[in-house]
């Protein structure tokens, strides 16, 4: 029973820390100091967070990061630095807690702290990613204050209940662990398209036609997936949004193959190059909503209300637009 209190502590305080490093160590310290808490023996190498200095300078870290947490892209830059920073933390912490233990055991409890902190510190940042994107302030300052609110509350409970602060982690962890491929792959699109950003030149590139641009092996796959009757009318390069039957944040390609009827695909990169088929025939509208860091296609059905969205990055707003245009039904002319 105490192994698992220890490793309550230890998974608990590792974990926070990836969300927030300086305000764990400044509150542990400061409720150790004040008597808020009172350790038990074998959580005593705790103690040396109680340091005035340490305390006090744990505090001056914290202020800097609570004003940059409420900053967009500023919030994001921060946790850029601190990706080493908060797993390191973490494994000091972890390791911490287990004080004068088999140092074998030691090593591997250090080793997984930073993965917890490394595992929470990659959903924060990815979160503040996605919040950058759209220009409001208020979502980042809605992050940072549930975030501290979470270290607050969670600390409490680690001291007060490890074991059930365990179980709580061993839950949220594994849910995180299952969504970590697709944070990735968000947080890479988004520092994709922000180093775009500021690499292009103020003027588009002007584009004419819609070309057919795909790879041999990716059209091969289209064409086996339509079918003879079919051949591919345009393909141009984009990332996939939200939208049925094809997965998120791939970089790939939108193709529209004509034949009896229209049928578009989306491509990604990689192999093996599988064809994802959209809803079958034309879309009833398509619009282009300008964002911050890309601009969205929209491609709407009639019938079921599917929706399908696709990034361009900015220096393909020409093509973006000129795909929008193709795509949009003609207006009807009264007689």
């Amino acid at each position: 029973m105490e192994i698992l209190q220890l490793l309550g502590v230890a998974v608990g305080l590792a974990s926070l820390a990836g969300l927030n490093l300086y305000l764990v160590v400044f509150l542990t310290g400061l409720a150790i100091r004040l008597d808020w808490i009172n350790l038990a023996p074998q959580y005593a190498r705790l103690e040396v967070l109680a340091d005035p200095w340490i305390i006090a300078f744990s505090g001056v870290l914290f202020a800097m990061e609570f004003l940059a947490d409420k900053i967009p892209w500023v919030d994001s830059a921060w946790d850029a630095v601190h990706t080493a920073i908060r797993p390191l933390g973490a494994a000091l912490l972890g390791v911490l807690v287990l004080g004068d233990s088999n140092p074998v055991f030691n090593v591997v409890v250090g080793l997984l702290a930073a993965w917890l902190g490394f595992t929470t510190h990659a959903l924060k940042a990815t979160a503040r990613l996605q919040a950058n994107a759209s220009p409001e302030p208020l979502s980042n300052i809605a992050l940072s204050v549930a975030e501290d609110t979470t270290v607050v509350l969670g600390l409490g409970l680690i001291f007060t209940y490890p074991l059930v602060a365990l179980v709580i982690a061993v839950i949220f962890l594994s849910a995180v662990w299952f969504f970590v491929p697709r944070m990735l792959r968000a947080t890479w699109v988004k520092l994709w398209l922000c180093g775009r950003k500021l690499r292009l030149a103020a003027e588009e590139t002007p584009v004419g036609e819609l070309a057919d641009g795909l790879p041999t092996a990716a059209r091969h796959a289209v064409l086996d997936a339509a079918g003879p009757e079919w051949r591919i009318a345009w393909a141009v390069p984009c990332i996939s949004g939200p939208g049925p039957g094809y997965p998120r944040n791939r970089f790939g390609w939108l193709v529209m193959a004509d034949g009896p009827a229209p049928m578009m695909y989306f491509v990604a990169r990689g192999r093996p190059r599988r064809p994802f088929a959209l809803v079958p025939g034309a879309p009833a509208s398509a619009r282009l909503e300008p964002k911050f860091l890309a601009d969205t296609l929209v491609l709407s059905w009639s019938g079921g209300g599917e929706q399908a969205r696709f990034l361009f990055d900015r220096g393909s707003r020409a093509l973006a637009r000129l795909v929008a245009e193709r795509l949009s039904p003609p207006l009807s002319v009264p007689a």
